[in-house]
């Protein structure tokens, strides 16, 4: 017989008291701020943060759990957290919590709780692409991508924060505000997947939906102290309404751990990819090749990063030779300044149409819409100055780039650069308003690492190996393989997290302190 739910609420069995345990004990320490000392007495009470996405559906699949509890235990650390880390644009829990007693065990995931970044169609949720134009967009049909997650048995709490239509590479807007980092409240969580990263780093869910069209989902990966990983073009069902793929864009996780991407990307991959990759399938441990790893330490402009994210890259480069790779430092073969004016010839391509749309609507100059942020609307008054047939120009470049390539990934398997030039930077370096040489400056600088995978459609990840010896701030490593090499990735990501495990490490900020 069915267990009724006033059951299910008086029972003393196991798993009622865990999550009981939780939910009270996360609450205390985000509104009390107990001295450590006192939450030390609560730890035990946080054991589901132990597990992530793949270890929580092995519970529900046993019965330790429902799908249910898992979701309120997620939501209650959001209700407790969210009030200071501002990560979510939108919530989605009656509906999170209806759905999650239909969700079959049988799926990957099980009705294991996630977030999307709020750029991307869901049934029903709004999409706001964080601006003040769509607050009341609603898709009515969820992109493929969406529904693979969901077919996968993945349950959506909700839609999380980014720069205004991702044009910027730090987490700041107009309708929502900035995104801070549970490491350091006056830093920003990274962009333009920002809202997902301190999602996951703050213990909100295991893994978080985002989406990568020049780091997006890197950057924020080494700010908040997680894994960020981006596909190889194409190698996954389309995140677009129209079934396309964006040249740029890809859609992936920001996780903890390397088996609970390694297992989304196996439920999103598309067969038959059209440049004959072979499938990548579920990766499920490290390999046993030793690779040859290149070293860049300079960015595409040969500027030299930070002290201690230079100190992060020889900590990363002594890691992998003492696991028996190969490595070797090489001069960054990118000339900065033609990389980027491709890269925002594409980017940049229909903002210009927006701010007519925008101007369309009012009958005003976007500047005074009131609709846009002055950062959208500077990068499309300055992509309206560019060459008209600048998105041509950058398709072109990045397909010969993609050939100059080829030789150095037959020589490396492999390549390593820092993530970000940078230690994570403050709230304000770069936000809606602030002014245009400025930005795109910054946003160069913290693009200098990323994007070049994005052009050449390679598969890239952010690893959080280490962190600042200045600071304690979580410092990324930056590996990409050739296009189509998402596997060998993989495998190096389970190899480095078995030899520096990084998932126990969570920031001040968290409902596992």
């Amino acid at each position: 017989m069915k267990t009724s739910d006033a059951d299910r609420h008086v029972t003393s069995s196991r798993r009622r008291f865990i999550v009981n345990s939780i939910t009270g004990a996360v609450a205390l320490h985000a509104m009390a701020q107990l001295p450590r000392a006192q939450a030390s007495l609560h730890r035990s009470a946080n054991d589901l943060l132990k597990f992530d996405a793949v270890g929580l559906a092995q519970l529900i699949r046993q019965g330790e759990l429902s799908a249910q509890e898992v979701a309120e235990a997620s939501i209650t650390r959001i209700e407790a957290l969210e009030p200071t880390i501002n990560a979510l644009t939108t919530r989605n829990f009656s509906a999170a919590l209806a759905r999650a007693p239909t969700i079959g065990t049988d799926t990957v995931f099980a009705g294991v709780p996630t977030l999307l970044k709020d750029l991307v169609d869901y049934a029903g949720v709004r999409r706001t692409n964080g601006s003040l134009l769509h607050l009341t967009q609603v898709p009515k049909i969820s992109v493929d991508y969406v529904k693979a997650m969901e077919q996968a048995g993945l349950n959506i709490l909700g839609m999380t924060n980014t720069p205004e239509f991702a044009t910027v590479a730090l987490t700041d807007n107009m309708a929502f505000g900035p995104t801070r980092n549970p490491w350091d409240l006056t830093r920003n969580a990274g962009g333009s997947s920002g809202g997902s990263a301190a999602a996951v780093a703050a213990g909100y869910v295991p893994l978080a939906h985002g989406t990568d069209g020049g780091g997006s989902n890197r950057i924020p990966a080494s700010c908040c102290g997680v894994l960020g990983m981006k596909a190889s073009r194409y190698r996954q069902k389309s995140g677009e309404a129209d079934g396309s793929h964006l040249f740029l864009r890809t859609h992936q996780c920001l996780s903890r751990t390397v088996r609970d991407s390694a297992a989304l990307l196996a439920a999103t991959e598309v067969f038959g990819h059209p440049q004959g990759y072979e499938p990548v399938g579920l990766v499920e441990g490290p390999g046993t090749k030793r690779l040859r790893i290149a070293v860049s330490m300079e960015n595409a402009f040969g500027e030299s990063p930070q002290a201690s994210v230079k100190d992060v890259i020889i900590k990363t480069m002594q890691l992998c030779a003492a696991l028996g790779h190969d490595v070797v430092e090489r001069p960054n073969p990118l000339n900065g300044n033609a990389l980027f004016r491709a890269a925002e010839g594409i980017m940049l391509a229909e903002v210009p149409q927006l701010l007519s749309y925008v101007e369309f609507l009012t009958g005003r100059p976007a500047e005074d819409s009131g609709l846009l942020t002055p950062a959208t609307v500077n990068a499309g008054r300055y992509a309206a100055s560019l060459p008209a047939d600048s998105l041509q120009q950058g398709l072109n470049y990045f397909a010969r780039l993609t050939q100059k390539f080829t030789p150095f990934f037959d020589d490396h398997d492999l390549w390593l650069t820092p993530t970000l030039p940078l230690e994570t930077p403050r709230q304000g370096y770069i936000s809606y308003d602030t002014p245009f040489t400025d930005a795109i400056a910054r946003n160069r600088q913290l693009l200098g690492y990323t994007v070049v995978a994005n052009g050449i459609g390679a598969p890239a990840m952010s690893v959080p190996l280490f962190r600042s010896a200045e600071t304690g701030l979580p410092v990324g490593s930056h590996f990409m393989a050739a296009p189509g090499q998402d596997r060998r990735l993989y495998e190096l990501a389970f190899e480095l997290e078995a030899a520096q495990p990084w998932a126990a490490h969570w920031p001040p900020l968290t409902a596992s302190e």
